[in-house]
């Protein structure tokens, strides 16, 4: 459920919920800071009052923090970092990290029809970079359902060297 909600934060503006199809993560490890260590650890030690902004940023008394940024330099080491999000039950930011992302999201909406129509190759790029961040884009294409609607598929791993040079 929190992943979920954590994508339907990523995407608000950009997709919605309902017609996310699959988002699957294989291997995943999720790591967790509390509030106060992301904004100790972004700079703002004297933070005695800290915010949810919004899904993906915190209030470190009015000093804002974009938690996939911080997880960025956080896992800066880490090649399977995919994206961040807030628990705001656990009251602590997730990184989430994985070798392979599966993504399907059905294009019913006309708000849809530019992500659909566009080169899936770009599209894919566009939702790599809010989940599946350090991999690579293996597969990508639209098909349609067998109710004939357009589903766009994305399918992200992490590639050896020698074969990224090939994509």
């Amino acid at each position: 459920m929190a992943r979920l909600i954590s994508l339907l934060i990523l995407f608000s503006p950009f997709l919605s919920l309902a017609h996310i199809i699959q988002d699957d993560v294989a291997v995943e490890e999720r790591i967790s800071f509390s509030f106060k260590d992301v904004c100790t650890k972004s700079g703002f030690a004297d933070s005695p009052l800290i915010e949810v902004d919004s899904g993906t940023r915190l209030d470190c008394m009015s000093k804002k923090v974009e938690v996939s940024d911080f997880c960025d330099k956080e896992l800066a080491s880490d090649p399977y970092y995919l994206r961040a999000y807030i628990d705001q039950k656990q009251n602590k930011v997730v990184c989430l990290t994985g070798k392979k992302v599966i993504f399907k999201y059905l294009c019913v909406k006309q708000t849809d029809k530019k992500l659909c129509a566009e080169n899936s190759k770009m599209s894919c790029h566009s939702i790599q970079a809010k989940l599946a961040k350090r991999l690579d884009l293996v597969h990508h294409a639209v098909v349609k359902n067998d109710k004939g609607i357009p589903q766009l598929n994305c399918f992200f791993e992490s590639l050896p060297l020698h074969e990224k040079s090939s994509l």
